[in-house]
């Protein structure tokens, strides 16, 4: 069977997986009805893969994750009586399901052909942001100060799609030095898409990821190794100012329409307020300055909200340690771990490990653990092995991308989400499959 239809629904999942906020166009019950549809037509689509690895099952140790997790929500569910809980259990079931389907995807694809579906992804992503310019049909806020997104996936969620895409986008510019614009282009949409976006977790995983890259250079090929990627960087770094003009100017040219009498779009990023101040000559010009938009282009690049600081988290981490030391050991139901911070209202803790125990227990912690040494062990694997073939970057990259997932989490709360855990079970499924099938 050729590969074509698994390449479109790997690009179908990963457009899924990038649209968050599809949810407010199609309601959450239809945005589970696509994911469950995609998933019934994965598994018959990939019913005759049986037998075309050497290893068609899924990977013990994250099936094994699942099931803790699941096994501590139950438990604190029947523990509490909390039908919540249950509900949630439920949830991360099909999640599990979810990734049984991917991973018959991944056993028949390679790197090369999630690099192509990633790609489409991208545009699609890009696309969706041009549009969200004219036309919003969610209703949702697209600016709040610093922070942008589209009507497919608003500020806080955006970023994900940068980041957690970008390590195989650098995986492929390491294998394909020749392809160093297309490399360029997808390096820079996905940190642009971060930059844009504003948020501070999504910023550290940048980092983050530059740093592991540069040392998994040096240990692959050495400083040479670490030259040659000048080029597509340089591509990088020009391809990402000209998306951030591109989009700082058509901000600043549609900024009096937004501050008029668009409701859903309460203000634009902070590169741009200074040249746009005051809205009404913005409004009244029916030109921008070059100028200025490059000023605020330059702005939206290079400053950051990591310096800002987050009293939030670190109120609700404080008031969270002292409920987890009370729910352990079975967890005290779904939600239970948060404070008010202010608000009138419970905000829960926004570090899903810390969640985990002390809405679900020991197991609840034990399952999202797993995850973590589940994405870390194909990484040590071909660092043990000396693994320098073109498999053994994808599967870097690919399980880098989960364990940057999991490091994510340690800023955010717990979820079951498909939006969420989407990145998770591709990734996991592709820094497995390859590792294990080969």
């Amino acid at each position: 069977m050729s590969d074509r239809l698994p390449v479109a629904l790997l690009t179908a999942s990963l457009v899924l997986m990038v649209s968050g906020s599809l949810r407010d166009l199609v309601s959450p019950l239809g945005y589970w009805g696509a994911w469950g549809l995609w998933a019934v037509v994965t598994l018959i689509v990939t019913r005759r893969a049986q037998g075309t690895r050497t290893q068609t099952r899924p990977p013990g140790w994250v099936m094994v994750s699942y099931a803790v997790l699941i096994a501590g929500m139950l438990l604190s569910a029947a523990f509490n009586r909390d039908g919540v809980s249950a509900y949630q259990a439920a949830k991360i079931a099909v999640i599990a399901l979810m990734f049984m389907a991917m991973w018959r995807l991944a056993v028949r694809l390679d790197g090369r052909r999630l690099v192509g579906a990633m790609g489409w992804t991208v545009v699609v992503v890009l696309v969706s942001l041009a549009v969200s310019k004219v036309w919003n049909p969610t209703g949702q806020a697209l600016l709040d100060g610093p922070r942008e997104g589209s009507f497919l996936a608003v500020y806080g969620v955006l970023w994900k799609a940068g980041a957690f895409l970008l390590p195989v986008f650098l995986a492929d510019a390491v294998e394909t030095p020749g392809a160093w614009a297309r490399n360029g282009l997808m390096i820079a949409a996905c940190v642009f898409l971060v930059l844009i976006d504003g948020s501070r977790t999504g910023l550290l995983l940048l980092g983050a990821t530059a740093v592991g890259f540069l040392a998994f250079l040096v240990w692959r090929g050495g400083w040479a190794l670490v030259r040659r990627q000048f080029r597509w960087c340089g591509a990088a770094l020009v391809l990402l100012l000209c998306l951030q003009v591109l989009n700082t100017g058509a901000n600043l040219g549609a900024a009096g329409q937004w501050w008029a009498g668009n409701a859903t779009a309460s203000s634009v990023p902070d590169g741009a307020e200074a040249a746009v101040q005051p809205a009404a000559a913005a409004a009244q010009s029916s030109t921008v300055q070059p100028a200025r938009v490059l000023e605020g282009a330059l702005d939206r690049t290079f400053e950051t909200r990591i310096g800002n600081g987050d009293p939030a988290r670190i109120k609700l981490l404080r008031a969270s340690l002292g409920q987890v030391v009370a729910c352990v050991p079975l967890g005290c139901g779904f939600g239970a771990t948060g404070t008010d911070i202010g608000t009138g209202t419970q905000m829960v803790v926004h570090n899903a490990y810390l969640a985990a125990l002390g809405d679900f227990g020991v197991l609840g912690l034990v399952g999202m653990l797993g995850f973590l040494v589940a994405a870390a062990l194909p990484i040590w694997r071909v660092l043990r092995q000396g693994d320098r073939s073109v498999q053994g970057l994808f599967v870097v990259a690919a399980a880098g991308s989960a364990l940057a997932y999991g490091m994510s989490l340690m800023l955010n709360t717990f979820t079951t989400e498909m939006s969420e855990w989407g990145y998770l079970i591709l990734m996991l499924a592709f820094a497995w499959a390859p590792a294990e099938s080969a």
